[in-house]
């Protein structure tokens, strides 16, 4: 008759459990709390960057993308862009659309952001990163720019503030890398437009809580 050593069986059992624990189990466990520490790691990041921000002068800057090398521009300024790609031709052909009886303009003719929301008490720094002169005006409501170009303002009415005495100088102009600062404003909503390129616009809100608070 056989004699079956219980001891033996016992160990036995022991080394096949060990041995039948689930591998993938174990890694899938240690990943997951990889990912729980790359996640606090980065929720605690986001927390410094958004305070960062918050700390951080709020800024619009004034684009264009005018070719440089295209001679149109020439009669009315220029272009000091090293890399623009949009030629006068283009940048005509762009004003109007067939879906619209208003100017539409070019999209590189920019302010970024349109929209920003700025806590009271700060100032907005400006910058033009473009080739091209521009102006940042406050208006009451959006409208045409001064410049007697039909095309430029299809459309539009003139906003006063847009209006210009004769051989007076804008304060409101930004020379290609040009910086100032605007500000601070009071409470509630600004809209700024360029008063060369109308459909260039911006709307500052002045409010608790936002950049700089």
């Amino acid at each position: 008759m056989m004699r079956i050593d219980v001891g033996s069986v016992a160990l036995a059992s022991v080394f096949m459990a060990l041995a039948c624990s689930d591998p993938i189990t174990n890694g899938q466990d240690q990943e997951n709390q990889s990912v729980l520490a790359d996640r606090s790691s980065s929720e605690s990041w986001g927390r410094g960057e958004d305070q960062r921000n918050d700390n951080a002068d709020a800024k619009i800057e004034l684009y264009d993308d005018c070719d440089p090398s295209d001679p149109g521009w020439t009669p009315t300024g220029g272009c000091t862009l090293k890399g623009g790609k949009v030629n006068l031709a283009e940048f005509n052909a762009l004003l109007p659309s067939p879906l619209s009886q208003s100017v539409v303009g070019h999209p590189a003719w920019r302010f970024e952001p349109s929209y920003l929301v700025v806590a009271p008490g700060r100032k907005v720094e400006l910058e033009n990163e473009g080739g091209r002169l521009h102006t940042f005006t406050e208006v009451a409501e959006f409208g045409a720019g001064r410049i007697p170009v039909p095309a430029l303002n299809q459309g539009l009415t003139l906003a006063p503030e847009c209006a210009l005495a004769q051989g007076a100088v804008d304060p409101n102009a930004l020379a290609p890398d040009a910086e100032k600062d605007i500000g601070p404003l009071a409470m509630g909503n600004h809209k700024f437009q360029c008063c060369i390129h109308p459909w260039m616009r911006a709307l500052i809100k002045v409010a608790p809580g936002g950049s700089g608070h």
